[in-house]
């Protein structure tokens, strides 16, 4: 999967398992060249959430997947990673702004060397 600030380079690989994929990310449709200001928006507050630069979400159907990696965008590592543990076949990584990561154990993920 590609590394959310570096256009050519990986963060690193997923295991698929048969479940959809889906990740949103700041760097899509960046409205800012610091990526403050994007195309995902806190419903509660109106601006781009400040947390997260990435989150890529392994679930059983692709709109679930799709749903789910917006929405997370938006909750933060901490919150998204306990939504995931509540719902059946759904996991996730989440990476931010510093490209520290997180993800969920159900999750086969190998990040990139270097």
């Amino acid at each position: 999967m590609r590394d959310p600030r570096r256009e050519e380079g990986y963060a690193g690989a997923l295991a698929l398992d048969g479940r959809c994929v889906a990740t949103s990310g700041d760097y899509a449709s960046a409205f800012s060249a610091d990526f403050r200001r994007h195309h995902i928006f806190d419903p509660a507050t109106g601006a781009s959430p400040a947390e997260l630069a990435a989150v890529t979400v392994a679930a059983p159907t692709g709109i679930l997947a799709d749903g789910l990696s917006t929405a997370c965008m938006v909750m933060g590592a901490r919150r998204s990673l306990a939504l995931a543990a509540g719902i059946e076949g759904v996991d996730l990584l989440a990476i931010d702004k510093a490209g520290r990561h997180w993800h969920s154990a159900g999750l086969r993920w190998q990040p990139a060397a270097g």
